[in-house]
């Protein structure tokens, strides 16, 4: 049997809602990001793994700074050192759109470091471990440029390219599964999005177009465990085999305050795979709504809803409803003290929606104007909604009256 620790979507580098830290001189969310990675890593080597693999997108992108470079060699460093090798899969964010640039991890290869494995072109590897060879296809993050001409690109629509990309890769995995040994156990690793994965803040950081695979391509026969990467929420699409994202190792934003995230555990056998997800300790993200517009001090009814939510070492931010009239009374310095008391790891916006009644006297008017309402009901309404002054709205009236009498007619 092989353990395997099956990691993705890293994001070395990311530093949102954050600071410098005064003790280590690195920002606070890139020392999170290397925690989470710690965090994993420790798990696995105490499992005894026989094989990590990382699903793509290591850095937050393809020109990662030295000190980026030098924390993740570090922790490769100590997979290597207690002899478990490790295989990158490049995805989106490791990758130069321009043909012939180097991508973000090409320098292990460069320097042919011992049991590492960059998979950075569809390709086929057998990788040694102690519980024995393990076989794996491998499909990085693909360009049009990795598997099309300039030929096949000439004249072709979007959608003809991506077809085209489709039925290429479809191509090479049923190929690469049919030379499988098949005494050996095989795993099919892919950056990309499956059809049904549930996507989330992915999305919006996402370098490029979003081919979507139907699961059928990924699950040919031969393949034990499918190592997905990309999605950032964990997920399992299927069991015969396992096709599983283990999801980002942190959480990037609000987008995905309710998502945990972790590792995968892999017991891998040829014929058969058993895994499970390891939650990790993730930065959490709290949003804190509140509306005073009820009777009563809005600061006390902000205070007491920021005492409701358990803040220690979260991202927080607080949003509020609250009329024209209690605006000067919320102090942005008295909210951030109940954070700070509360714990909170930092503040990362407080917002205040002032709904004017004005406003809504001119909805109201809209909604009766669309029932049909006279031209003069219409004006009266009008004034009103506009707070015209009583004795100007009245001879505006009657000045309309005199007009509409004129034209229409109208006692």
């Amino acid at each position: 049997m092989i353990k395997l620790l099956h990691l993705a979507d890293l994001h070395i580098g990311t530093e949102n809602y954050g600071r410098i830290d005064s003790t280590s001189g690195l920002h606070t969310r890139l020392q999170d990001y290397l925690e989470r990675l710690d965090e994993s890593i420790t798990l696995g080597l105490n499992e005894g793994v026989n094989l990590v693999l990382i699903a793509g997108d290591i850095y937050k992108n393809r020109t990662p700074n030295p000190t980026h470079q030098r924390e993740f060699a570090r922790r490769i460093d100590r997979l290597r050192a207690e002899g478990v090798p490790v295989f990158l899969l490049v995805g989106n964010h490791d990758i130069s759109p321009s043909l012939g640039r180097a991508h973000s991890i090409d320098i292990f290869s460069t320097l042919r470091v011992e049991g590492i494995t960059i998979a950075d072109k569809t390709s086929s590897h057998t990788i040694p471990t102690r519980g024995g060879p393990v076989q794996i296809i491998a499909v990085p993050w693909v360009t049009r440029h990795h598997l099309l001409t300039r030929d096949d690109m000439r004249m072709a629509s979007f959608a003809e390219i991506e077809a085209m990309l489709r039925q290429r890769i479809e191509h090479f995995i049923t190929n690469a599964a049919a030379r499988l040994d098949p005494a050996l156990p095989a795993v099919l690793a892919l950056h990309c999005t499956i059809d049904g994965a549930q996507v989330g803040a992915e999305r919006g950081i996402t370098l490029g177009g979003d081919m979507v695979l139907p699961r059928s391509i990924v699950t040919p026969p031969g393949i034990d465990y499918v190592a997905l990467g990309h999605i950032h929420r964990h997920q399992a699409l299927g069991e015969h085999p396992p096709v599983v994202y283990p999801g980002s190792i942190e959480r990037l934003d609000f987008g995905e305050a309710s998502e945990d995230k972790g590792c995968v555990l892999v017991e891998l056998e040829k014929g058969a795979a058993r895994w499970h997800f390891h939650k990790l300790a993730a930065r959490p993200f709290h949003t804190i709504n509140v509306d005073v517009r009820a009777s009563g001090d809005p600061r006390e009814r902000i205070a007491r809803a920021i005492q409701r939510h358990t803040l220690h070492n979260a991202v927080a931010r607080v949003e509020i409803k609250a009329t024209p009239e209690q605006v000067p009374l919320i102090e942005e310095a008295h909210i951030r003290a109940c954070l700070d008391e509360s714990g909170a790891f930092i503040v990362a916006s407080i917002a205040i929606e002032a709904q004017r009644e004005r406003r809504r006297r001119f909805a109201e008017a809209e909604q009766e104007l669309m029932r049909g309402i006279s031209p003069r009901r219409a004006l009266e309404l009008y004034f009103k909604a506009k707070e015209k002054d009583p004795q100007r709205a009245a001879s505006l009236l009657a000045a309309a009256d005199e007009l509409l009498s004129e034209e229409y007619g109208v006692e």
